[in-house]
């Protein structure tokens, strides 16, 4: 019993000065500090400290403000290193990157040129070419048109055809004089919005000749043979209107200097003659049959 009594005095000795401690104020619970540096809160006002503070679930995250005069706006934009391609796969060497993207910026839509942007002033020699290997037609013509936002072209062509020619295997003997043709029309130009010097283009022509010919010579099996009982057509009256379906295109030789060619298919409007069955073999501008081509050299203004 005796011993029993001993350890509860001592258990009381240790414990008595850490509770008289902890309940004067005056004593020093922080050695070496001075006392006036410390703040002591009441139990009232740590319970209110700890009640400000709401709790963090498990989808909140710190938020740290940052003060506005961390943040220089007027400061370059620095470019950015980057590590790795689209597709994630690691660059062997980074990449600076820098790059301003206005997504309030709008696609501009239409020509890429201004309205005018000059003439074209061309010559077909694709006749007389075919002469040096034996054609007996000759047509030739001068040609102009507008560049209208390097987009649209009005065409205007005038020439100078004749004929001298044995065709139907040489049952026929056709002669026409030097006569005038002129052709009005346009081309619409697919690559509007790359370099003027080039086009690839579709067009269209409407054409007129009013000219004379001669069918003599005349053999059976000329389409002329039966008109007038075999006698020679010396002189028959022709008008004709017809249009040209055209795709061509124009490259760019030296400056100013182009080259074009064109492939036509033509159809006829209207072609009247002085002898109802005298159906001309050769139209002025037109040519002897729906498919003809050009070949021009082009001067630019």
């Amino acid at each position: 019993m005796r011993y029993i009594i001993f350890i509860l005095f001592a258990l009381l000795a240790v414990a008595l000065p850490s509770y008289a401690a902890a309940q004067d104020p005056s004593g020093d619970p922080f050695p070496g500090v001075p006392a006036d540096s410390i703040p002591y809160l009441s139990d009232q006002q740590y319970e209110a400290l700890f009640d400000s503070v709401p709790p963090i679930t498990g989808t909140q995250t710190l938020q740290l403000k940052v003060s506005p005069v961390d943040i220089d706006r007027d400061k370059p934009r620095q470019p950015v290193m980057h590590y790795y391609d689209k597709h994630g796969n690691q660059l062997e060497t980074p990449v600076r990157f820098l790059a301003d993207l206005d997504t309030t910026t709008s696609v501009r839509i239409g020509p890429a040129y201004p309205l005018y942007n000059g003439v074209s002033v061309g010559v077909n020699i694709f006749d007389p070419i075919m002469m040096i290997i034996g054609q007996k037609r000759f047509s030739i013509d001068l040609h102009a048109d507008v560049s209208l936002f390097n987009w649209f072209f009005p065409v205007i062509e005038l020439g100078i055809a004749h004929a001298n020619a044995w065709p139907d295997d040489g049952r026929t003997h056709i002669n026409m004089k030097p006569t005038l043709y002129g052709r009005l029309g346009f081309n619409y130009n697919f690559v509007y919005k790359s370099n003027p010097a080039y086009r690839i283009y579709l067009g269209f022509r409407a054409g007129y000749s009013d000219f004379h010919f001669a069918a003599t010579s005349l053999q059976a099996g000329s389409p002329y043979y039966d008109i007038d009982g075999g006698k020679p057509l010396d002189d028959v009256h022709a008008t004709s209107w017809y249009g040209q379906a055209v795709i061509g295109i124009q490259v760019k030789i030296y400056k100013r200097f182009s080259m074009g060619w064109s492939g036509r298919y033509g159809f006829q409007f209207k072609t009247k003659t002085s002898i109802e069955k005298a159906v001309p073999w050769f139209i002025p501008g037109y040519g002897t049959g729906p498919l003809s081509a050009t070949y021009s050299l082009i001067f630019t203004i």
